[in-house]
């Protein structure tokens, strides 16, 4: 039984029933056999088709991952990384597994930046960092970054992988629902940019999430009550508003469901220049707007 090919037949008969897509398990499967043998896919595949033989001891920790998989585990967790716009990041329980679309959204950003110098950026609920970190890693001219979120679990992962990455961020530790961000004075800082992929699935959509993610991703990093889903747009919004002088760039991730909303109340309260984008499945899930204070 101790062979790669039989091994990847048990994986995906274990699995199917959890995951409707085949190539999904198939992802998650060579995501596992590139982590545990630490080598590349072409080398997982030749070792598939020439029938290659699994040491006892590494399968035995192979089964205990599959386990782990079998109980709803992302896979992200059972390996302790995933990847993000190309760079490798520590993700554990207390953090959101970054997804796709926020890859797409921090493109936006480095696309906008480019012929911009003087740049201090704010990232919101910042989690595993990955949003603070990339920027400074593609665009390691940018000035000052504050990465922010509420957790201490959360910012001590943050600042690990800021260590991975050998990049500066100001790492601060705030409920942005109830206390107020410092901010530092802006000498010869031209534009501000604040990013935040917030909170924003309503209580009744949990439902439409698959159970991985409800099982194991911090609760805290997803909902929002449905009587105020906008509750964390509202706050950065409006402390923008209150806080900053000068141009002000906000980049939002949203919920699909909502986004009229989101661009509404962005309006009405003075932001201009609203630019909204489908991600690559096609669903409005990021906004661009401007504040001039």
């Amino acid at each position: 039984m101790r062979y790669f090919d039989k091994f990847y037949r048990l994986f995906q008969k274990t699995l199917q029933n959890l995951y409707t897509d085949p190539k999904e398990v198939e992802n998650i499967f060579f995501l596992l056999m590139t982590h545990v043998f630490k080598c590349d896919k072409t080398t997982i595949l030749l070792k598939l088709s020439r029938k290659v033989k699994i040491h006892f001891l590494i399968y035995d920790k192979l089964i205990r991952k599959l386990w782990e998989l079998k109980k709803n585990r992302p896979i992200q967790y059972v390996i302790g990384k995933t990847y993000f716009l190309d760079m490798e990041f520590i993700v554990n329980e207390k953090v959101f597994i970054p997804r796709p679309e926020t890859e797409e959204l921090v493109s936006w950003i480095l696309q906008d930046s480019n012929n911009t110098r003087s740049i201090q950026i704010f990232d919101i609920g910042t989690g595993s960092g990955c949003i603070s970190i990339t920027l400074k890693k593609k665009k390691p001219e940018i000035e000052r970054i504050y990465a922010i979120d509420f957790s201490q679990k959360a910012l001590e992962i943050a600042h690990k992988n800021a260590e991975l990455h050998n990049v500066k961020i100001s790492f601060k530790m705030v409920d942005f629902l109830k206390d107020s961000i410092f901010i530092p004075e802006m000498n010869e800082i031209a534009v501000s940019i604040i990013v935040s992929n917030p909170p924003y699935v309503r209580l009744s959509e949990k439902k439409l999430l698959h159970p991985n993610i409800v099982q194991y991703e911090p609760y805290q990093a997803l909902f929002v009550p449905d009587e105020d889903p906008l509750i964390f747009y509202k706050k950065i919004s409006f402390w923008i508003k209150k806080k900053f002088t000068g141009v002000v760039y906000v980049y939002f991730e949203i919920n699909q469901f909502i986004y009229l909303d989101i661009m509404d109340f962005m309006k009405k309260i003075g932001f201009l220049n609203i630019e909204i984008r489908k991600d690559f499945q096609g669903f409005f899930r990021m906004i661009r707007a401007v504040y001039y204070g």
